[in-house]
């Protein structure tokens, strides 16, 4: 458990690093770093990076196999392809529609009038 994460919990006095006690599930505690200072993590500062080292890291990642040539020709493409759908969508023929019957689909045929004998 790290120092600057621990926590006292004040009903039982646990020291935990969760969001609630794990012992008595009371969400009342004080961070261990008030009374016991913790030292900075970092005890040396971080070296600079020289400018040629950022060169360098470019470098590295554009020598991946596509040059910046390839992925504008990529995207270019993919502008064409998206193109080419939607105006395959918008100018593709209406579906043929069935023909109309008349009066409702559930409604029941009319009756014969019945013989008078």
């Amino acid at each position: 458990m790290q120092l600057h994460t621990a926590r006292l919990c004040l009903d039982c006095q646990e020291v935990h690093e969760a969001g609630a006690c794990p012992v008595c599930g009371s969400e009342s505690f004080a961070f261990i770093t008030r009374w016991i200072p913790a030292p900075e993590r970092r005890l040396t500062a971080r070296a600079e990076r020289a400018p040629n080292d950022v060169d360098t890291y470019r470098q590295l990642l554009a020598a991946d196999g596509a040059s910046p040539k390839t992925h504008q020709w990529l995207k270019r493409g993919a502008v064409v392809a998206a193109a080419v759908t939607v105006a395959g969508w918008l100018f593709r023929p209406a579906p043929k529609k069935a023909p109309m019957a008349r009066g409702p689909a559930n409604a029941t045929p009319p009756r014969e009038p019945e013989r008078q004998s």
